[in-house]
């Protein structure tokens, strides 16, 4: 089941779908979202069942992916790239996406510039 923290702030609020990663992050990482006026949208990488469905339909609501690889399954990841490049939204591929490393991504993203150590999906 995806976990959803929505709040806008002004228009420069992007949707960001983290795939994968720590469930014990989650509130920590929407806490960051949201102060930096964005929403954020999260999905465990678990995709048999409908869950797959999920895993897409998160992906199609978001303007950035942030796919998880170290505690995500591979069809996740799989799933997650080709939803991304077939929305044409910008992706990310991470390792791991605890606090530190979503900060920068934010911090990255609202600078328009490149993410050390996170990679981005070729669209």
């Amino acid at each position: 089941m995806a976990v959803v923290q929505t709040v806008r702030q002004g228009n420069r609020a992007m949707r960001i779908a983290v795939i994968g990663g720590l469930d014990r992050h989650v509130q920590g990482l929407a806490k960051q979202a949201l102060e930096a006026g964005h929403e954020a949208e999260f999905h465990q990488g678990r995709v048999g069942g409908r869950h797959a469905e999920d895993l897409e339909a998160i992906v199609q609501r978001c303007d950035v992916v942030v796919i998880v690889t170290a505690v995500n399954s591979h069809g996740a990841v799989s799933i997650a790239k080709k939803a991304a490049r077939r929305r044409g939204c910008a992706a990310y591929i991470a390792r791991t996406c605890g606090p530190s490393r979503f900060e920068q991504i934010l911090t990255g993203l609202s600078r328009g510039r490149s993410l050390e150590g996170v990679t981005q999906l070729a669209g």
